[in-house]
Formats: structure tokens, C-alpha cells, sequence
């Protein structure tokens, strides 16, 4: 008897394994290796958006995407899937429309969802017009909406992202109802660590009923500046690799051809335009980057892999 309460007394001190595991272990990895998720946005704002982002995935470095749902060219993002059934393909939650000539409402209507189209019956072009227009019951109904679209089209999403941010920087009602439909469907929300320790923890009574702690959290989010454009992208995209610290990181990059189609979309922005977009292909389909991420020992992971471990 004595010896059996004994070794109670030893386990009540023992931490629970899955809670001192950091994510990598969970994932099967050391406690230090360098896990990285490359990760390619915006595919289905265009044929060429989404045919790089595919070829990246097929023949380079890129092991993840994120489909906008109330583009134009969404249906063909279902199509390119099906060449690949593996694929990691989550939603980037789309709240706004910030190309001139280019353009596209919600996808629950604008009649269920007033508050997120202009009155040409477009989303607005920023998060603010968004945070200033949208009620946080109106952006709930057009995220379902999308995932919804999504898997009409053949897509079961792997994760869910945001836009422009703006999700995360709209209105703290908008990220509830993120990480609440993430929940329901067990997959992960990009969240990293200045998300979390800055935005969610200190207003946790607004997340009751969100179970934090299953979270999978990333350490950082890494993605080019237009200063960073302008000084140069593979001076970027080289330091971003050789520094890359242990944890589990996400690259944010977005692919395209620098083609007729892609400046049409981007006219008369000077960031994250065709030419931009070209240089992030080349960059994450090049013998460089392969060595880069081979000399630095650094893991490529999906969105996929830390989903399975959220439903262990």
C-alpha cells in the first residue's frame, strides 16, 4: 500500500508529456529542429496566381497554399486540386478587394451580408473599411460561406488563414469566430506567437467557450516588406533562411507570373504586383533555395501534418 501510494505521489509531479511537448516534438521532431512551412497565398485570384502557386508545389519548395473563395478564378483552384490529392490547401478568409480593375463581392451576397460591400457591391479595399462596416455576425456568415464554396468545389480545407490580416487586425470578434470555426472543423488557424501573447490571452474572457490550449501556435510569420522588395528579395529570402531560429515557422510568399493576366490584376500598385510575384517563383523553384534549406537543416512541414497532430 505504501509503495503504490508512493508512486502516486511521483506521478502527481510528473508533467503531463503533451503539455511539456513543444510543437515540433508533437510533430516527431527534436525539441530544436527548424520546421518550416512555405507557404503560397492568394491562389484563385488568377489563372496565373494559381498556376505558379501549383508548379511551386509540384517542382519547388513551396508546400502549402491558401485559396481566396470569392475570386474569379476560385473553381479552377478545385481543378488543379484534383491533379493533386495531397495537396495542402486551406482558406485565406477574404474580407477585401484591393485591386483597381479586378473586383468581387462576398460570397454569401451582399444582400445576407450588407455590411462587408461597398455600394458597387464589392468588398472594400482594406480591413479598417471592413472593421468599420462589418459586424462581426456578418463576417462569421461569409466565413462559413466560403468554406462552404470551397467544398462544393472538391476542397476540404487543411487550414484556415486571413487575407490581409484582417481577421486578426479587424475587430477581436472577427478572430473569435475564426478560431471558433477552426475548432469545429479540427483544423488549425494560423496563429503565432505575437497573436497570441498580444491580441488573444489578454482578452481571454472574450475567447469563453475557445479551448486555447489546443491551439497549435507558430512562432513566427515571415513575409517580405516592399522594403525588402526594393532592397532586394533573395538578399531577403537568403537571410530569412541562414537565420532562421529552431521552432516551427510559416513563409509567407506570393506566387505569379510576371504576364500580361497578373499586371492586369495589379495595376497601378507598386508592392505585391506580377513583377513581385515572379521574383517569389523563381526564388522558391531555384537550385539556391533547395541548398539554402539543405545547408541550414531546416524541415519542410504542411498545415496538414499539424492538423493530424491536433486530432491525435
Amino acid at each position: 500500500m505504501k509503495k503504490i501510494s508512493f508512486v502516486l505521489l511521483v506521478l502527481a509531479f510528473i508533467p503531463d508529456l503533451a503539455f511539456s511537448q513543444n510543437l515540433a516534438e508533437k510533430l516527431g521532431y527534436p525539441k530544436d529542429a527548424k520546421l518550416l512551412i512555405i507557404h503560397g497565398d492568394d491562389v484563385g485570384v488568377s489563372h496565373s496566381q494559381t498556376k505558379a502557386t501549383f508548379d511551386a508545389m509540384k517542382k519547388g519548395l513551396v508546400t502549402s497554399t491558401s485559396m481566396m473563395v470569392p475570386t474569379g478564378w476560385s473553381a479552377e483552384v478545385g481543378k488543379m486540386a484534383k491533379e493533386m490529392p495531397n495537396a495542402d490547401i486551406g482558406i485565406h478568409i477574404t474580407l477585401t478587394n484591393e485591386w483597381l480593375n479586378f473586383n468581387w463581392g462576398p460570397e454569401a451576397g451582399k444582400t445576407a451580408v450588407p455590411g462587408l460591400a461597398d455600394e458597387k457591391g464589392h468588398m472594400y479595399p482594406d480591413c479598417a473599411q471592413v472593421a468599420a462596416n462589418a459586424s462581426p455576425e456578418e463576417v462569421e456568415k461569409e466565413i462559413r460561406a466560403q468554406i462552404k464554396a470551397a467544398n462544393q468545389m472538391g476542397i476540404t480545407p487543411t487550414h484556415l488563414d486571413s487575407h490581409m490580416g484582417c481577421v486578426f487586425y479587424g475587430r477581436l470578434e472577427y478572430l473569435v469566430s475564426y478560431l471558433k470555426i477552426a475548432q469545429e472543423l479540427k483544423i488549425p488557424a494560423m496563429i503565432n506567437t505575437q497573436l497570441m501573447e498580444g491580441l488573444i490571452k489578454p482578452n481571454a474572457k472574450l475567447f469563453d467557450g475557445i479551448d486555447l490550449e489546443k491551439i497549435p501556435v507558430i512562432d513566427q510569420i515571415i513575409m517580405a516588406n516592399p522594403e525588402d522588395y526594393l532592397a532586394g528579395m533573395d538578399a531577403f529570402y537568403t537571410m530569412s533562411l541562414n537565420e532562421l531560429p529552431p521552432g516551427v515557422h510559416v513563409m509567407l510568399i506570393h506566387l505569379a507570373f510576371d504576364d500580361e493576366e497578373m499586371n492586369a490584376v495589379t495595376k497601378d500598385h507598386d508592392t505585391y504586383h506580377a513583377p513581385w510575384r515572379q521574383v517569389d517563383y523563381d526564388f522558391f523553384t531555384s537550385e539556391r533555395a533547395k541548398a539554402l534549406i539543405e545547408k541550414n537543416n531546416i524541415k519542410l512541414i504542411t498545415w496538414r501534418e499539424i492538423g493530424q497532430v491536433l486530432n491525435k
